[in-house]
């Protein structure tokens, strides 16, 4: 199969959309497919993946996303390619699949994330006057309003019903096919890191609460500051909140003395063994303002760790109700703590299907990469 897609960064560490590329390509040029990537940087070649540079107007930041779309997707077109695949970064594609979800949808939940009205009305004109809001969001709708494209892949059933909303007439055209996770490196198993990871951040035999994310405030920490200042002392088992992810600390050390957490609140940083955190936790808390489908709820609960996430989160489709809760409103600081306060009650015990990893498997990256595979093949019969 000779296939095609576009990305301005080509690398596993750029993000969630990125890495999901990178392994995408590499596991099919493994399997002897034909693979370019038309992007504007990579870190490194991989064997197999022929890699095309998109020379972009670098200023202002709307006109460098306007010209790598409009460039890549007129170089794409020349290629003569069996399948083409967008994941919002270029104006047409055989195979639609956005991996931020719908823009306009993420532009007014993520919203919610500030509380101060001040700062709400502040934000909401900075991205009212912002081009590249604008330019982003044109350059999202402009295949869905012509619909010359073949296929839409959304990657949570809280995405397709977005799509749903704001495009007339797609619900037909799209797959769901949730994120997969590389259930070899985030399993069960991975408990064994627990002593020393928590030797690592001098923690005793404490529950450890885990927030991942390297954006703290769209994410909910703040909230879930305020949620964990409402538990403490409350005779509840004692806690850590250990937060992984790079962003800004300060704010929330500041917030963290204020609400009395300071001795609660552990700042890991960055890391490239996240299988290990998942391993020394307890809980995972991920109260996001929007997610299309996030990675981290997925790896959590391959890892064998319950979740509490929100319902503006593509991932809480896949939770059952042992697994983990999910709340509907991230700024309720009395369901959050309801939540969280589940888990630290006596008795709660991991089911056995996620003590051992069984329910991950069904969004293994394997079964990702395989329907992903046939919905190609429908396009490109033959292959």
């Amino acid at each position: 199969m000779k296939f095609a897609t576009a990305i301005p960064n080509f690398s596993r560490r750029k993000g969630g959309a990125e890495r999901y590329i990178v392994d995408l390509c590499t596991r099919m040029a493994k399997e002897g497919h034909e693979v370019h990537v038309y992007a504007e940087h990579w870190e490194e070649e991989v064997l197999g993946i022929s890699l095309h540079r998109v020379k972009t107007i670098p200023f202002p930041k709307s006109l460098r996303l306007l010209s790598f779309a409009m460039k890549a997707t007129r170089e794409i077109k020349r290629g003569n390619y069996d399948v083409t695949l967008g994941v919002g970064n270029t104006l047409e594609a055989d195979v639609l699949q956005p991996h931020g979800g719908v823009h306009w949808a993420w532009f007014w939940r993520s919203l919610e994330a500030y509380d101060n009205p001040i700062h709400w009305v502040i934000k909401l004109l900075g991205r009212v006057l912002s081009p590249k809001q604008w330019v982003s969001g044109w350059i999202e709708d402009r295949p869905y309003r012509r619909g010359n494209y073949s296929k839409i892949i959304a990657i949570s059933d809280m995405v397709k019903q977005d799509m749903i909303q704001r495009y007339k007439g797609v619900g037909d055209r799209i797959a769901v096919v949730y994120n997969g996770t590389d259930i070899e490196r985030f399993y069960p198993g991975n408990r064994r890191y627990r002593e020393e990871i928590r030797k690592r951040h001098d923690i005793a035999n404490e529950f450890v609460i885990l927030f991942v994310s390297n954006n703290f405030r769209m994410k909910g920490l703040g909230f879930l500051m305020k949620s964990l200042a409402r538990i403490k002392g409350e005779g509840h088992p004692s806690f850590k909140l250990l937060i992984l992810g790079r962003d800004r600390q300060k704010p929330y050390l500041r917030l963290a003395a204020k609400l009395g957490l300071s001795d609660k609140v552990i700042f890991a940083g960055s890391t490239d063994e996240p299988e290990k955190y998942y391993g020394a936790a307890d809980l995972l808390v991920h109260p996001t303002y929007y997610d299309a489908c996030s990675l981290t709820v997925l790896e959590a609960l391959a890892s064998g760790v319950p979740v509490i996430t929100t319902f503006s989160n593509g991932a809480s489709g896949v939770i059952r109700s042992e697994e983990g809760r999910v709340i509907r409103d991230p700024t309720n600081l009395k369901e959050l703590k309801e939540a969280i306060r589940y888990f630290f009650k006596s008795g709660v015990k991991r089911p056995p299907l996620l003590q051992e990893g069984k329910r991950a498997e069904q969004y293994s990256d394997r079964i990702n990469f395989d329907r992903m595979m046939s919905i190609f093949r429908e396009i490109a019969p033959g292959y």
